[in-house]
């Protein structure tokens, strides 16, 4: 079968980040393959853009093109999931110094045939990519100048995302979403004011400002991107093009636009250690499904959850008086020994972790030796390393690979790097200009750190729904399960009712949550029921029972894989009479619901009968109600005006 080219969703994925924040880690790895909770970024970017709809990727490596390229193929080799999909090309040029220069190099090469997707190795997300760039296109019909539409979250001030990196002011057209002003600062600058034009209010009806945005580093691209970027040199980073663009936009005729992403799409961007750390912590919160610690082929089904937020490979082996707190991730063969104390941390594989350490807040990679008595605090320590006994590692110290410390060494925000010439350890004081990584009170000499440090609950993040009243989970500290199984099922119909995905992607992402949290069949059936008559736009509409019909509509295929034996048809049913009793916007409605749901042939007449005598033995507070009590006194009357005819 020909696959129509034209028509394939493409991506580019710039695989370097042009700066020295992740160094020297990144001198001896490429951004893609630094493990973000267990996981290569690459991983998080293939996995999110195969299941957004993309369905040709091209990666654009400026250094270590072979270590990726070595990658991709042992992907493909092991049949990895976004291989089956999308078509994976690695492009490398050792010349191009800045992203402009890529975006040059592959209009150079004509590989663009049409609108694209761009976004960074850094970038983890899981958004439909295909949805937003169907948007895109709808946007260039109204303007057809529009080069680029950019991709934001809108979160909370406080959060994490937001301090730890350089927020944006952003001043757009309300009706349209054309972006007139985008500026960069940083939050604890001294510059209490931002200047708005007057002639911008002026020369529009309404006029929208956001100061909360974090940029993803996803962008909506039209086939004039890569052109403009060959006729301007001036453009260097993705900020200089759009700056161009909007003091130069009747000179080069082109325009830009912006959309927020709603509801449990989630979208960041690793650029500095505070945002990897928080990042780390939102996908062991599992705010970043269904892209999670099991993300892809390579790790799947491997790890074991211990509550609080805590997991670790089944490999992996444990003393009986180590103590794991909250937010830890253990990897495959590591051994953790006696009294040794776990917080907000993530280790790697094969590492051997002594009696009485103490780590807190901290990335241990893999292949790690940490021996008696030591404490290590807000800190990196990269493959390969050795740290002797009655050690201390504070203050966002980053060891690189190979590195041996010496016991009883005392470091606080330090980089140590082992040289491959002499094999000697070179020790530079870190600054925030490197590193990024230094303390939330600015030099008080405490340990918070922003990212695991931060005591920032489920409650407040960003990432719930935006009707979180009514579709959160409990506020328990260990949600079960089932708990969890259910809320991942609404946020995926949700999203996928909202952005009309095709049913088949969406009955993939909630077996793949059945797996990841061993959930039976018949509780499947149950949930996929009630997460349907769950969806927040129920607690919005005013017309409830429209609404519910268009959704069982919308996801009759969903129903259809589920419900299709007489013990499913009674899974249903309950699920109906759960939601019925727990959700306001059903209460009084039961009758109706089985209504459409028998209109739709979802459940037949025996199953009703059934049901119905279920409830009288059970004396279900739905059992007396009105609606009810009439459908099933206008079902007994079309069956027995049904058995008449015959």
């Amino acid at each position: 079968m020909d696959i129509d080219k034209e028509n394939v969703v493409q991506a580019v994925v710039i695989m370097d980040t042009f700066n020295s924040h992740f160094n020297p880690i990144s001198n001896n790895k490429p951004m893609g393959l630094l493990p973000v909770a267990g996981v290569p970024l690459i991983d998080y970017t293939l996995e999110s853009l195969a299941q957004g709809g993309v369905g040709e990727t091209i990666l654009f490596c400026c250094q270590d093109g072979q270590k990726i390229k070595d990658y991709i193929r042992n992907g493909i080799a092991a049949k990895s999931i976004w291989s089956i999909t999308m078509d994976v090309q690695v492009m490398m040029s050792d010349t191009c110094q800045t992203m402009g220069d890529v975006m040059r190099e592959i209009d150079a090469a004509g590989l663009i045939r049409g609108y694209f997707v761009l976004l960074g190795v850094n970038t983890v997300s899981n958004i439909h990519f295909a949805s937003l760039l169907e948007q895109h296109k709808q946007i260039c019909k109204k303007d057809k100048g529009a080069a680029m539409t950019l991709v934001y979250k809108k979160v909370a001030w406080e959060h994490p995302l937001i301090s730890s990196d350089k927020p944006i002011f952003l001043a757009a057209d309300g009706r349209s979403q054309k972006v007139l002003i985008h500026q960069k600062y940083k939050p604890k600058s001294a510059e209490k004011t931002i200047s708005l034009p007057l002639e911008i209010v002026l020369s529009h009806s309404e006029v929208k400002l956001h100061h909360n945005l974090v940029d993803a580093n996803i962008a909506l691209c039209s086939p004039s991107v890569p052109p403009l970027f060959s006729d301007n040199f001036d453009f260097q980073t993705r900020d200089d093009f759009i700056h161009g663009i909007l003091i130069n936009e009747e000179i080069l005729a082109s325009s830009l636009y912006y959309t927020l992403l709603k509801g449990n799409q989630y979208a960041a961007s690793v650029t500095n250690w505070k945002t990897y750390q928080t990042v780390c912590r939102d996908v062991l919160h599992k705010w970043t499904l269904p892209l999670s610690i099991e993300t892809g082929s390579f790790y799947q089904n491997n790890y074991l959850f211990m509550g609080n937020h805590n997991f670790r490979d089944k490999s992996s082996t444990l003393s009986r008086s180590c103590t794991l707190i909250e937010d830890v991730l253990i990897g495959a063969e590591t051994h953790i020994n006696d009294n040794t104390s776990i917080s907000k941390s993530v280790i790697g594989k094969n590492c051997i972790i002594g009696n009485n350490v103490t780590i807190r807040g901290s990335h241990i990679m893999s292949n790690v030796v940490i021996k008696d008595n030591c404490k290590i605090v807000n800190s990196f320590i990269d493959n390969n390393c050795t740290v002797e006994e009655n050690c201390s590692i504070d203050s966002g110290t980053i060891i690189a690979s190979n590195v041996k410390v010496e016991a009883g060494s005392q470091l606080k925000g330090n980089i140590l790097e082992s040289t491959d010439v002499e094999k000697d350890k070179v020790l530079m004081k870190s600054t925030s200009e490197s590193t990024e990584w230094e303390n939330e009170s600015s030099g008080s000499g405490g340990d918070e750190f922003i990212g695991f440090e931060k005591n920032w609950s489920d409650s407040e993040s960003c990432y719930s729904s935006d009707s979180s009243a009514d579709s959160s989970l409990p506020d328990s500290p260990v949600p079960d399960d089932t708990n969890i199984f259910l809320q991942e099922v609404i946020d995926s119909l949700a999203r996928g009712y909202e952005e009309k995905l095709k049913c088949d992607y969406l009955i993939l992402e909630i077996n793949s949550s059945r797996y990841a949290y061993n959930i039976q069949l018949h509780e499947v059936n149950f949930f996929v029921v009630r997460a349907l008559l769950s969806i927040p736009v129920l607690a919005e509409t005013k017309n409830v029972l429209s609404t519910v019909k268009d959704i069982l509509k919308f996801f009759r295929p969903v129903l259809a894989n589920y419900i299709k034996t007489k013990s499913s048809i009674m899974d249903c049913l309950r699920a109906v009479e759960d939601s019925c009793i727990k959700c306001e916007w059903l209460d009084g409605r039961s009758g109706q619901i089985v209504h459409l749901l028998y209109e739709a042939d979802v459940i037949d007449e025996d199953s009703l009968f059934e049901w119905q005598k279920d409830l009288e033995e059970n004396e279900s507070p739905i059992a007396k109600q009105t609606s009810l009590v009439k459908f099933f006194e206008w079902l007994e009357e079309a069956s027995e005006e049904s058995d008449d005819s015959d």
